[in-house]
């Protein structure tokens, strides 16, 4: 599909052609506003749209991505998952970021019906329509799940990406009957190329790598990205992964790696083993300096509390050494600040 014969969009059962998202003004400043805003530039002469990267293969940098590269992730996005014109969705995710700007442009290559309510923790609250389709944070899943649990499973496919989903999330959806789902990707991507299925009878804890994609790893244990259909180039990624038959598991951030006494540690998996017993804990792993080790294993949390090591299954050089009680910062994404003292 070329990008150039994209000219209608719907937007809240609304369709609007390419020469009406142009000329249309809006005085209101609101969600719906900034989608207009993207579909115009989307609609100018240039064939590629400036974004933000995040920062999963190096320090955040503003990229062009051609407008067809877009394109051809939203076509794989809703081949893989079923979605077309009789579907109807919801952007609630800032549009601003490649999450959002990818549910807009899955809805004009789609032709779906896309529903749009500004970004905030629970955006099912007074939602009064009925959708197949939702993105959201882990954040928002999470308050979702507290106001809005009924509303949430009546969505056919639910995807959540920009960051971890917590063990208290996943075991309560389990029961749940439609579809949800943790996505793998980044700004370099266009959007997710993986998908690791968070309940039901395909349960996984590794990610499907779409059909369209393919994956490696180099000499680190990095996972690299074959992404023929957006770019000829190959993309080298910080997280370390482990490789399986349809896919690969996400064991954590190169550099967020802990050299303590000489030995590497992922404090991604000490937090994943934390998270079995404590699934309502918020806290994450980090590192401070040490005379004798270098660095050594440091839990952050918010709250005092008090954590039996000894019952969980933790290697000896795995278990904190401190806990520091701080306040824990975060992206606008929801993503954790994971400090280093």
């Amino acid at each position: 599909m070329d990008y150039k014969s994209l000219e209608h969009i719907t937007l809240n059962q609304n369709t609007y052609s390419k020469k009406e998202i142009l000329e249309l003004e809006l005085k209101e400043e609101n969600h719906f506003k900034e989608v207009v805003n993207f579909l115009k530039e989307w609609f100018s002469n240039s064939t590629g749209i400036t974004v933000q990267t995040s920062g999963s293969t190096g320090k955040p940098k503003q990229i062009a991505i051609p407008k067809q590269s877009f394109v051809e992730s939203a076509c794989n996005t809703c081949e893989f998952l079923s979605l077309d014109k009789n579907t109807s969705a919801l952007l609630c995710i800032p549009v601003k970021y490649i999450g959002g700007k990818m549910m807009v442009i899955r809805a004009l290559t789609s032709g779906y019906n896309l529903w749009i309510e500004d970004p905030k923790s629970s955006p099912l609250k007074n939602f009064k329509h009925t959708v197949d389709f939702l993105a959201i944070t882990p954040m928002q899943a999470q308050q979702i799940l507290v106001d809005s649990p009924k509303e949430l499973e009546q969505i056919h496919q639910v995807i959540i990406g920009g960051g971890a989903v917590t063990q208290s999330f996943t075991n309560e959806i389990k029961i749940f009957r439609n579809n949800f789902y943790s996505t793998y990707g980044m700004t370099e991507t266009v959007s997710h190329i993986a998908l690791k299925r968070l309940n039901g009878s395909q349960l996984s804890d590794s990610f499907e790598v779409l059909p369209f994609y393919s994956v490696s790893l180099n000499d680190e244990n990095c996972l690299v990205i074959d992404c023929p259909s957006l770019t000829s180039e190959t993309i080298v990624t910080n997280d370390i992964a482990e490789l399986t038959n349809k896919g690969f598991k996400w064991l954590g951030r190169k550099d967020n790696v802990i050299n303590s006494g000489g030995i590497k540690i992922s404090p991604e998996a000490i937090e994943e083993k934390i998270k079995a017993k404590y699934p309502d804990l918020v806290f994450y792993i980090t590192s401070k300096k040490d005379e004798k080790l270098g660095e050594k294993v440091v839990l952050v949390t918010e709250k005092e509390i008090e954590i039996d090591f000894k019952n969980l299954d933790l290697e000896k050089y795995e278990v904190p050494k401190e806990i520091i009680f701080k306040p824990i910062s975060r992206t606008e994404t929801g993503k954790i600040k994971r400090e280093k003292f």
